[in-house]
């Protein structure tokens, strides 16, 4: 992942949810790996889930559940989602990040290829709402991440060009979203050779190349 210096002055910061600011790996692990048994396939391994993490319910659907539609995988995920909360913790520092950037001035915004109850939930569960001006979820655009529409639509929603957005995500499904909407791309803790691995050196960027409000 590279990251991508479009604009001298940002005035909003879009963030991927899972991997980024809340950590819900072992949550949506357990969550997937009962939908598997559900609809009577064998569970995959830990490292396999990892392999395939950040793409949408339509991609992991068709690869693991063949056959089965996906509206039905989603059904089951958003009845079964509240058993899955206590796997759930925010990200090391991403309270404090998010109001020191909402101080800054700067408009925040959240894009996530989950649903939307699903995020709201987690959203009031880990006390994050508070902190964003829009959020878009898979149910708010045709095409979810990797396409660029995400993005695109969030940055209307903030009234900001999307070269004037830092986004901030933790997979290949980010960059190739991120690039394509025009907007700045920061890695975050995935081995790329510019990135950040602690959101705290988010500020420190952002403040060296400015705010424009």
């Amino acid at each position: 992942m590279v990251v991508t210096y479009s604009h001298s002055h940002i005035r909003a910061v879009l963030f991927d949810l899972d991997g980024v600011l809340i950590d819900s790996f072992d949550a949506w692990y357990h969550q997937f790996q009962d939908a598997l048994r559900y609809f009577k396939f064998e569970p995959i391994s830990e490292k396999v889930f990892r392999q395939h993490w950040g793409r949408s319910t339509a991609d992991d659907v068709h690869t693991f559940m063949p056959g089965v539609r996906v509206s039905e995988v989603r059904q089951y995920f958003q009845d079964h989602y509240e058993e899955y909360m206590p796997f759930l913790k925010t990200a090391p520092h991403a309270r404090d990040v998010l109001r020191e950037l909402r101080t800054l001035g700067l408009r925040l915004g959240c894009v996530t290829n989950s649903h939307r109850v699903i995020v709201q939930s987690i959203m009031t569960h880990l006390k994050l709402g508070e902190f964003f001006d829009a959020v878009v979820t898979a149910d708010d655009v045709a095409r979810p991440k990797p396409a660029p529409d995400m993005l695109v639509k969030i940055c209307r929603r903030l009234d900001v060009m999307p070269r004037e957005a830092v986004f901030v995500g933790d997979t290949e499904t980010d960059l190739i979203a991120g690039e394509a909407a025009g907007c700045t791309v920061i890695g975050y803790r995935n081995g790329a050779s510019e990135c950040v691995t602690d959101l705290r050196e988010l500020s420190m960027w952002i403040g060296k190349k400015g705010v424009g409000v």
